[in-house]
């Protein structure tokens, strides 16, 4: 069998062993905020703190994409675990904010995924005022 040949079996064997791995499994594959996800059946949470240190503080979450199947939910709490904001959901193709006004301390904010499938872009900022 030539070299070439053996390659892209080899490539094929990988792509499906991928595939497999996609769907039985589901696969979340990304760095937010700096990169979008690729989301492909995949159901779970993830969660990023943050520590706000102002006298007037705001969290702004930003998500944008496309989910060809299931959904995303977004909410924020505080660290003893006190939900802040209702779960926002997303579905299908959306761009949204969630915005919460707060004091200083650890919050929280969630990212839940339900059998999502396709792409999501994931941005948050805490601001700072303080007032002299």
């Amino acid at each position: 069998m030539p070299v070439f040949l053996r390659r892209v079996v080899f490539l094929l064997l990988l792509l499906g062993a991928g595939y497999w791995y996609a769907a039985t499994y589901g696969v979340f594959l990304g760095l937010p905020p700096f990169l979008p996800v690729l989301v492909w059946d995949y159901s779970g949470e993830h969660t990023y703190d943050l520590i706000l240190r102002g006298t007037d503080d705001t969290i702004k979450v930003k998500v944008r994409g496309e989910l060809r199947k299931g959904s995303l939910r977004v909410w924020i709490t505080r660290k003893d675990g006190r939900r802040l904001t209702a779960p926002k959901v997303f579905r299908s193709a959306f761009q949204g904010v969630v915005k919460k006004r707060l004091e200083p301390g650890r919050y929280t904010i969630h990212f839940g995924f339900q059998q999502a499938r396709g792409w999501v872009r994931l941005d948050w900022v805490s601001t700072k005022f303080e007032h002299w």
